[in-house]
């Protein structure tokens, strides 16, 4: 079934995920726009500005209306609640990006030549007037974990316990930020991204309980969220589906985050009668000479989410990985194939992962290492001198796809 260029939702249809596990038992609610407005018609090569607001209007009019910015979960700082970056001139990109380009004088621009004037901090944040690297840039929570510049390898949830300000330096097109870089101009996009099956990743979910007894509904109901703080939330859909909508159409009302384990419970409680428990099991370990049939463990003779008195379907999610991060994080950095970053960057701005001109196309010839490009060709126009050419972890150059 074909769906209208309007309809932007929550899907759960089957496709293959990528998956990491890290939530915790409170939440937040955040309310997304059901339906968005229709994207604008491209005009020659490049796109068009999603939902462009009339001069004068609130720039974030069209983020705020859609849910995506503006609210408890998605802030706007507020050196930037009156500023319309579609607008601004070019001497509002030279004095946002002063310091910066003092060290990474040849960096280039993300976006194409003549469409916005949008300096280094308008994305990045930082200080573009302090020329140290210290108070220019914005340092991490944990910097141990950030050791050069390149992404970290296997990070999994770290961009959870960061600062909203770090995760935003690092990557403005993280999902947790993308409203302050992206917002104003693709509203839309944010929206369908942060509601995609690849960010949310309930199908893999609700296949999981379901078809081992975690729950008795087909219909997904957990799923993959987080704030601009890192905490996990509900996803709702506003107004709710119709009847009609769900079972047609596969449109969820929401999706909540996984329960901590310890707080799930087993299929039959009265299995603490059964015999056995001549062992005292670990969750999650199994007890590798126990023989089919005959359990030499029993459930705790405590209270429920204790020993091995928990579901172990939400234990299984919570505790493996299964595939790859979903784009609510970076890619595990550390192999061909996974060299990647988080949110809308995940996708346009590209890193080298494969050396075949039939999977990569033009970007073959880049390797397969995650390495930023060495030399200048016909699509590098522009290197920046401080980034390391020999070091994985890298996108092939400063400029989205």
């Amino acid at each position: 079934m074909s769906l209208r260029p309007t309809e932007f939702f929550i899907r759960w249809a089957p496709i293959k995920l990528v998956l990491l596990l890290f939530v915790l038992n409170t939440h937040a609610t955040i309310c997304f726009a059901q339906v968005a407005k229709p994207a604008l018609q491209s005009n020659g090569k490049f796109h068009a500005p999603s939902v462009p607001v009339r001069n004068g209007e609130d720039p974030w009019g069209p983020a705020k209306n859609l849910g995506i910015a503006g609210n408890d979960s998605y802030p706007i700082p507020n050196d930037l609640l009156h500023v319309d970056l579609y607008r601004q001139s070019k001497q509002d990109e030279i004095n946002k990006s002063t310091s910066c380009v003092s060290c990474h004088s040849n960096v280039g621009n993300m976006h194409p030549p003549n469409t916005v004037a949008i300096g280094c901090v308008d994305c990045h944040g930082g200080n573009p007037n302090n020329f140290s690297k210290n108070g220019s840039h914005v340092r991490p929570t944990y910097p141990e974990m950030w050791s050069t510049s390149a992404n970290p390898v296997r990070s999994y949830a770290l961009l959870n316990h960061e600062s909203a300000e770090f995760v935003r330096f690092v990557n403005p097109g993280d999902l947790r930020v993308a409203h302050i870089a992206c917002g104003q101009c693709h509203a839309n996009e944010v929206l369908q991204l942060r509601k995609s099956m690849m960010t949310h990743g309930c199908m893999l979910w609700s296949a999981a309980i379901y078809n081992n007894g975690g729950s008795p509904e087909k219909a997904a109901r957990y799923g993959e969220s987080y704030s601009m703080h890192g905490k996990p939330q509900r996803m709702q859909n506003v107004p709710p589906p119709t009847p009609y909508e769900i079972d047609r159409k596969g449109m969820l009302p929401f999706l909540d985050p996984l329960p901590r384990f310890e707080s799930s419970q087993p299929g039959n409680i009265l299995r603490i009668f059964e015999r056995g428990g001549r062992f005292r099991p670990e969750i999650g370990i199994p007890e590798r000479l126990e023989e089919p049939g005959r359990p030499r463990e029993r459930l705790s003779v405590r209270g429920l989410g204790t020993e091995n008195r928990t579901d172990p379907v939400f234990i299984g999610l919570q505790k493996t990985r299964l595939l790859d991060p979903t784009l609510n994080f970076l890619g595990t950095n550390d192999h061909p194939g996974d060299y990647r970053s988080s949110g809308c960057s995940a996708c346009h701005v590209v890193y080298a992962n494969d050396r075949s001109p039939t999977s990569s196309g033009p970007y073959a010839k880049y390797g397969n290492m995650g390495r930023a490009a060495s030399e200048k060709d016909e699509w590098v126009k522009y290197m920046d001198p401080t980034i390391p050419k020999h070091e994985s972890g890298h996108p092939i150059q400063h400029t989205f796809t």
